[in-house]
């Protein structure tokens, strides 16, 4: 893949937040209210795109993607069994936006489900076609289309209305869940800063990026439906705004979805050979597609923190390997690594289950901890 701008860069991980995903997510914390809500949201991104761009810092550091710098932390073998959860969470992701775009696209235009997710899944594989073999420019204009548009939804919200919300939730969960948005693509950012014009440039423009976009969705859902009583998908469908929603839904789905193709693609390198990105980046856009009329993941509340609950153990070892100045794994695998980074995730399903605290944080600093005090044991003892 050729260098990246900086300008490329931040439109890509805004682009990456647009999504439906993300503003349907927004709107499970209105029931905290507007104070605790915005709150909530705002450390959540604080803490999550901080992780994001630092694990996009590492790659363009190395000049390595995301999963072979999990390869340097937990060996050859050990980066196999993080690859392929990586393969599954994404192709899953690429599920969910099919299955969730569908639903709003079809109610706009009046298709069936089956028909509009078809739409949105072939969408999906010609954006990420295009994308890999001709120009990425094009995806710089839609994104910027797109965060117009969404601005522009702002002001149709009618913020004098306040129904009451029906749910709960809980603010440590509420939290979490603004968290575990960008640490759901820290298993993949590094694939495309290692190609960044600049370490400072990749920074900022991944992190000012991501955090713009995904607070622009968080906000968009939260208060449609503090201030409707409705989800973003009732909301669009019932709204007056039908073409620019429906160009919205198309156009965000695309530019977020694909990424989740790509890189699906990428990681698998660390499973298998193969030399055709483009018949792979086909085989897994058509698996998403398939998925979705078998299994139509509808609440994927669990499967984000599903996802917090993997990859925050994997990159506290990563970020910890990298910060000691470790120059890679010369065994085949690092089993203190992988052993305490299955620990952290049962410690993350831990903290989600009692809703104390945050378990991003929580099982951030434990793991480090856990982590960095039995390797000093065993390296004392190796040497003595």
């Amino acid at each position: 893949m050729e260098k990246i701008k900086n300008s490329s860069m931040f439109l890509l991980w805004a682009g990456a937040a647009i999504s439906i995903s993300e503003i349907y997510t927004g709107g499970l914390t209105a029931p905290l209210g507007l104070a605790k809500g915005l709150a909530a949201i705002l450390i959540g991104h604080l803490i999550g795109t901080l992780l994001l761009a630092f694990g996009g810092y590492i790659s363009f550091q190395s000049g390595k993607t995301a999963m072979e710098k999990v390869r340097d932390s937990l060996g050859p073998v050990g980066v196999k069994v993080i690859a392929f959860l990586n393969v599954l969470q994404l192709i899953g992701w690429g599920t969910v936006m099919i299955i969730q775009a569908g639903r709003a696209f079809g109610g706009i235009a009046n298709l069936s489900l089956p028909v509009s997710m078809i739409i949105m899944g072939f969408a999906v594989l010609i954006w990420a076609f295009f994308f890999n073999n001709y120009s990425k420019a094009l995806n710089d204009i839609f994104v910027l289309i797109l965060l117009v548009l969404s601005v522009m939804i702002f002001f149709r919200i009618d913020m004098q209305s306040l129904p009451p919300i029906t749910g709960q939730m809980n603010f440590a969960t509420a939290v979490e869940l603004s968290i575990a948005m960008p640490i759901s693509w820290l298993p993949l950012i590094g694939d495309y800063t290692k190609n960044g014009q600049s370490k400072r440039g990749v920074v900022l423009s991944s992190f000012i990026g991501y955090f713009i976009g995904s607070m622009l969705m968080y906000l968009l859902g939260f208060l449609i439906t503090l201030h409707t009583g409705m989800d973003v998908i009732e909301y669009i469908v019932q709204s007056n705004m039908k073409f620019i929603a429906g160009f919205i839904i198309i156009i965000a789905t695309v530019t977020t979805a694909f990424m989740d193709i790509y890189s699906a693609v990428i990681s698998s390198k660390q499973l298998f050979p193969f030399k055709n990105e483009n018949l792979m980046i086909v085989l897994y856009s058509l698996i998403s597609l398939m998925i979705a009329f078998v299994f139509p993941i509808e609440n994927f509340e669990s499967f984000l923190l599903m996802i917090g609950s993997v990859f925050i153990p994997v990159y506290t070892i990563v970020f910890i390997e990298y910060l000691t100045h470790y120059k890679g794994q010369s065994s085949k695998l690092n089993t203190l690594g992988i052993l305490i980074a299955a620990f952290g995730t049962f410690l993350y399903q831990y903290f989600v289950n009692v809703e104390w605290g945050s378990p991003t944080i929580m099982v951030f600093i434990l793991v480090a901890v856990i982590y960095l005090t039995l390797k000093k044991v065993i390296i004392h003892d190796a040497l003595s």
